[in-house]
């Protein structure tokens, strides 16, 4: 199988160490970039056989027509309307309000969360006040973000933040991200975590193959959102095992 690498996705440590892993495992790629405003590759790449790709929503779109398979895993489940309707109080933020980013209005809180409603990578979800918020909606070169749909809910207390990769339905590796809200990553991922995700992808899952973030929290654990698997940063998670369950499970 072929994987077609959209450069600009990753950092370049995270580019680094996914290619390195790649030719490592004898494993082809090509990496492209997209030029602003198309929908073309650079270089003009169209393996054979079968094509997994690393990128973001152009890319998927990319994949789909050309007929690359399995592609991209990114789908229209991927929104935090839909989570909340399938998980419930899982979801640390239940308590949400939706709206375009320009009309929100979170008076009551000093501070909140906001994240994009789906996963369009439009920006991080992050903590800001309404001073930030209101920056944003008078910045002109942020005006691409003024009709994005966003999600906004209180701050909660997170003492740990988890990513976790999961192929075909089965959890492949992961990796702590953040210890008390700042970056802090680390391989050592407890097994209390592993068995919740478990849990969870026994309940419902956006799609077979995907990232999920869950938080170890004042209520417990939590999920935090759901990631395309195409486009989501490793953090200390084992890239080795990640490849090998991609070409395992679809080459």
């Amino acid at each position: 199988m072929h994987w077609v690498i959209q450069q600009s996705i990753f950092k370049p440590d995270n580019y680094k160490l996914l290619t390195n892993t790649l030719e490592s495992m004898g494993v082809q790629y090509t990496s492209v970039s997209i030029p602003r405003g198309t929908y073309e590759l650079e270089p003009n790449v169209d393996p054979m056989g079968k094509v997994y790709i690393c990128g973001a929503i152009k890319m998927a779109k990319i994949a789909q027509g050309r007929g690359w398979m399995p592609g991209s895993f990114l789908n229209d489940q991927f929104r935090f309307d839909i989570w909340l309707k399938e998980l419930g109080d899982e979801l640390l933020n239940v308590d949400i309000t939706t709206g375009k980013l320009s009309n929100i209005k979170p008076d009551q809180f000093t501070k909140f969360f906001i994240r994009p409603l789906e996963d369009n990578k439009a920006f991080d979800g992050m903590v800001i006040d309404n001073e930030i918020l209101k920056d944003w909606c008078q910045d002109p070169t942020k005006s691409y973000l003024y009709n994005v749909d966003v999600v906004v809910s209180p701050v909660k207390k997170i003492y740990r933040e988890y990513r976790i990769f999961v192929v075909n339905n089965r959890v492949i590796t992961g990796s702590v991200y953040k210890v008390s809200g700042k970056p802090q990553i680390s391989n050592l991922v407890e097994s209390t975590v592993i068995e919740y995700a478990n849990e969870i992808i026994k309940r419902w899952v956006p799609i077979e193959s995907f990232v999920v973030d869950i938080g170890m929290t004042e209520h417990g654990l939590k999920v935090l959102e759901f990631n395309n698997i195409n486009s989501s940063s490793f953090y200390a998670s084992d890239v080795q095992k990640y490849v090998y369950a991609i070409q395992a499970e679809y080459s």
